[in-house]
């Protein structure tokens, strides 16, 4: 049953970012919800891409994304990731890409810099197409993001995450 006028949907989500350094590893933000990521609670859909577009035009760093049901913390923001065995169960870990490559994929357009996530990414390691399934009561998937390396960022809304979508 397509939404709206296709079986396709573009989301966009800002998560809110440290501007102080972060080290190799290290939490880059909080777990944040993509909104009607699937159709109809505890619905699935298909991550056939993701971009992320640095307001700032910064040079970019290695990201890697995870990708899960529930809304739980992987960690404190600048601080390598802890969580239980138990939260990692409850919140229903999706999947996650590795490592979104910037040095192979970011298309610089002046004022901003464009950094992708798709099929074709050459040298990056990517996990795409990827399903996301949402709880049982909810249309939402939520993702949290890693600094691969050390990084500073501008301003706490610098990156833009454009999920590319596909209901079915």
């Amino acid at each position: 049953m397509p939404y709206g006028k296709s079986d396709f949907k573009v989301i966009r989500v800002t998560p809110t970012i440290d501007t102080n350094a972060y080290g190799a590893g290290e939490v880059l933000f909080t777990t944040t919800e993509i909104p009607n990521a699937v159709i109809g609670n505890g619905g699935c859909s298909k991550l056939l891409g993701v971009w992320i577009l640095s307001q700032s035009g910064a040079v970019q760093k290695d990201i890697s994304l995870v990708f899960m049901q529930n809304n739980t913390s992987i960690g404190t923001v600048n601080s390598a990731p802890d969580i239980s065995d138990e939260d990692a169960e409850a919140v229903g870990i999706l999947g996650a890409i590795p490592n979104i490559d910037a040095g192979n994929t970011d298309v610089d357009l002046g004022g901003v810099k464009v950094l992708g996530g798709g099929t074709q990414l050459g040298q990056s390691s990517v996990a795409i197409p990827m399903l996301l399934q949402a709880s049982d009561d909810s249309t939402s998937v939520f993702f949290a993001g890693l600094a691969k390396e050390a990084a500073t960022y501008e301003a706490a809304d610098d990156l833009d995450f454009v999920f590319h979508i596909e209901y079915r």
